[in-house]
């Protein structure tokens, strides 16, 4: 008896969305017919000793009625009885992301050794992981396998490019596509090697820096130009035989630090000097697109260097302030110490040898932990107050030694 109770109230909560999401549209008579079918059941389950035969003679008419008026509503789907809930909760998620909480995944190493950005763990051709190692990885790092297998046989090539500087390096072309299962557009980077004369195309994401697995593949091999090609572009071979079938080249890109960012603090405080803060770029895009080459809006992460009314420079891989060592943190004094596998402030743009920045009104000075690979404010200068979006405050994910708050 207490399980067609239950029935016979969720019968009676599927009448009142009807009444209430469909009253408008609905015929007055058949909403008359509505409320005397609800009025008799409701007045049943009031009632100590209903029989259940009581109960079915109304719950039938009653359901056929609903069928008739409900619409999409009645009889229930998942997504009708499940709609309001979710929509609650896509609420709930979005308000939280935009005034507390937001999670951000660091792309570039510009933090390291405090934050680690996307790395990269190359295999050997007799070291590729299996499809239990690889289910392993992605859990415990985010790492993702790639793997370039080759069509044909042959000698193995590639091509360089001639950079500004007059270097050659590896040609990559910059192309569209999508990420997460095809939901979000995004850009990567696609080099080609050749086996024989048959391209091969290994995409990775635009953020992801490939010359340490291009520096890994190529050491040993016996890397050697061929032939001046148009556009400032040569064809280089490695002189390794490939078979068609066996790995070109294998690596994990694993994932950069997850982290969430508290959104909050700052509506009732300023930026403290030393916070690892997240700002965006489009009130300083043009200057960072001069310093990049890079004129899409970005969320940037780096350190808190200096603010309103300070001089900043740097000496000796220190950081002063005023003429004074920065110390409000232990990055700031590692970097000074090049502690470990921290390289020190590197003077370049605007701190060059010799070079201060005095901070303007409402004006932050953000620099890398890793400052020998950080396009931060010594290349396009100060972060406005207004683009500061909050203050990172703890790594969720993967789950390594920097797991915890963040420094």
């Amino acid at each position: 008896m207490n399980k067609l109770k239950k029935e016979v109230r969720e019968l009676l909560l599927a009448a009142e969305k009807v009444r209430n999401y469909r009253g408008d549209i609905t015929a007055p008579e058949d909403m008359e017919v509505l409320v005397a079918h609800t009025s008799k059941l409701q007045s049943l389950i009031k009632e100590k000793d209903t029989p259940e035969a009581s109960y079915r003679a109304e719950m039938e008419p009653l359901q056929a009625h609903l069928k008739k008026i409900g619409g999409k509503i009645y009889p229930k789907t998942f997504l009708s009885d499940n709609i309001e809930v979710i929509l609650v909760a896509a609420v709930v998620v979005i308000g939280i992301r935009s005034f507390f909480f937001q999670p951000f995944i660091i792309p570039t190493n510009s933090m390291y050794p405090t934050y680690s950005g996307m790395k990269e763990k190359v295999y050997a051709e007799d070291d590729v992981p299996n499809t239990a190692e690889k289910v392993i990885h992605f859990i415990t790092n985010g790492a993702r396998h790639k793997n370039l297998v080759a069509k044909h046989s042959g000698e193995l090539s590639f091509i360089k490019a001639r950079t500004e500087a007059g270097d050659w390096t590896p040609l990559y072309e910059v192309v569209k596509g999508r990420k997460w299962f095809g939901l979000f557009p995004a850009q990567f980077k696609a080099y080609t090697f050749y086996v024989g004369e048959t391209p091969h195309v290994l995409k990775v994401p635009a953020e992801f820096q490939m010359s340490t697995v291009l520096n890994g593949f190529m050491a040993g091999e016996d890397v050697r130009f061929v032939k001046s090609m148009t556009y400032g572009r040569q064809r280089w071979t490695t002189g390794r035989e490939i078979k068609a079938g066996e790995s070109i080249i294998a690596f994990d890109i694993q994932l950069g630090d997850a982290l969430f960012v508290d959104r909050l603090s700052y509506h009732f405080r300023k930026p403290k000097v030393g916070d690892p803060f997240v700002f965006k770029t489009e009130k300083i895009l043009e200057a960072v697109g001069r310093a990049t080459g890079d004129y899409t809006p970005k969320y940037y992460i780096k350190r808190l260097a200096g603010e309103e009314g300070e001089t900043l420079e740097i000496k000796q891989h220190a950081l002063l302030v005023d003429g004074q060592a920065r110390e409000a943190v232990a990055a700031f004094e590692r970097n000074a110490a090049q502690d470990g596998e921290y390289v020190g402030y590197q003077n370049e743009g605007l701190l060059s040898v010799g070079a201060t920045m005095k901070v303007p009104e409402d004006r932050y000075v953000a620099l890398g932990d890793n400052s020998a690979n950080s396009a931060d404010s010594r290349y396009w200068g100060f972060v406005p107050q207004e683009s500061v979006v909050g203050r990172a405050f703890f790594i969720y994910y993967p789950f390594t030694k920097r797991w915890g708050p963040a420094e």
